[in-house]
């Protein structure tokens, strides 16, 4: 089965793809892409209505798709920029996500290279050093000027 490779329960997605599928034919006449143009919040919309599709992915779509240049962050792990910038995470991940969306937003160049980029260095990065949990700080090049490395409000962010 083609699917088998990509993770946990295949049949399921194998499901969500005839849906996805289905609904691609049924509303957009086979070519999603001619469907997604007009202000990007009705895009972001049109995107989300397809299953397991949240914020994240509706970014991840727009931005690889070369629809828009947005400040896309992979989905499991937002919380790197916000260590390295604030050395805490959100107890919320929307909130996470948001102010790991500005940061990019702030300091990478508006474009779709530059913001693709990015965001596979982000993923690399959380991925294999910045792990959830058991961060590997110590072989981090970025250790030095990260404020979750250096200790500096290290946990998750609790307004007092």
């Amino acid at each position: 089965m083609a699917l088998k490779a990509g993770g946990m329960v295949p049949e399921l997605r194998a499901m969500r793809l005839m849906e996805i599928a289905a609904r691609v034919e049924n509303e957009y006449g086979g070519d999603l892409r001619t469907g997604l143009v007009g202000p990007l919040a009705k895009v972001r919309q049109a995107l989300k209505r397809f299953p397991n599709i949240a914020d994240a992915g509706a970014d991840r779509i727009l931005l690889f798709a070369g629809i828009a240049p947005v400040p896309a962050i992979p989905s499991n792990c937002p919380h790197v920029l916000v260590r390295i910038r604030r050395g805490q995470e959100r107890e919320n991940y929307s909130v996470t996500y948001r102010e790991a969306q500005q940061a990019v937003e702030a300091e990478v160049p508006k474009s779709i290279d530059a913001r693709s980029r990015a965001y596979l260095l982000l993923k690399r990065h959380g991925q294999t050093l910045c792990k959830r949990r058991n961060p590997k700080c110590n072989d981090c090049p970025l250790a030095s000027c990260c404020a979750f490395a250096t200790g500096k409000h290290r946990g998750r962010f609790t307004p007092e």
